[in-house]
């Protein structure tokens, strides 16, 4: 509401602005100018971009492309840690098959949490529910595969991966929380809910903080 207050009031302060410029006897051609000389500084100067949409500045195609490429760099980093595995010294064949459990099982992981962040920032409710519905539904398989995992015997990730497995419960207990509260329109709910992902992220370390709900 006060966003189209403040462009209505725009819109009327550039007419003025044309009717005045022609009334004191500037040309048509630069009272026009005039006028749309405002509205473009008003445009810039206004914080939500009243006047020119944001996706005709590309923030929608940014936003998409931050989510697909924040995607695609944490499977890179998966794949990359799985080649790293190759070459430490005293790496087992045990290990490298854990490894490579753990990498599958943290990609399909990645396809749930960045479908749930893209339709989080849509702000479509259908959108929401279907992600945090298909969370529901596929992460209790993925942590019982998580959990089946033998214990890592590299000890300088074993924290790493107790953080993820702490992670993986924690998220799982939000988006139901989530889902509940888009269902019931439980504002406080959603914003726990909202607070615990962040938290479960965070020791799954998928996302990079900017990235965050």
């Amino acid at each position: 509401m006060g966003s189209k207050k403040v462009l209505s009031i725009i819109l009327i302060v550039g007419f003025a602005i044309f009717i005045v410029s022609w009334a004191i006897g500037r040309p048509m051609w630069q009272a026009l100018i005039f006028s749309i000389g405002f509205l473009l500084i008003a445009a810039v100067v206004t914080s939500r971009g009243l006047l020119i949409p944001e996706r005709l500045l590309g923030k929608g195609r940014h936003e998409e492309s931050t989510e697909v490429t924040g995607k695609e760099s944490f499977h890179k980093k998966m794949d990359l840690m799985l080649a790293d595995l190759s070459t430490q010294p005293g790496a087992t064949t045990e290990d490298a098959k854990w490894m490579t459990e753990y990498t599958q099982v943290m990609k399909e992981v990645s396809e749930l949490v960045y479908a749930v962040h893209e339709s989080v920032r849509s702000r479509d409710r259908v959108k929401e529910l279907r992600a945090f519905r298909a969370v529901a539904k596929e992460l209790p398989r993925l942590i019982s595969q998580f959990e089946d995992m033998p214990e890592l015997t590299i000890p300088e990730r074993r924290e790493a991966i107790e953080q993820q497995r702490q992670g993986l419960d924690l998220y799982l207990e939000a988006c139901s929380d989530f889902t509940e509260a888009l269902e019931t329109s439980d504002g406080k709910l959603a914003g726990q809910a909202a607070m615990q992902i962040n938290e479960a992220l965070t020791l799954l370390d998928l996302m990079d903080k900017s990235q965050l709900m």
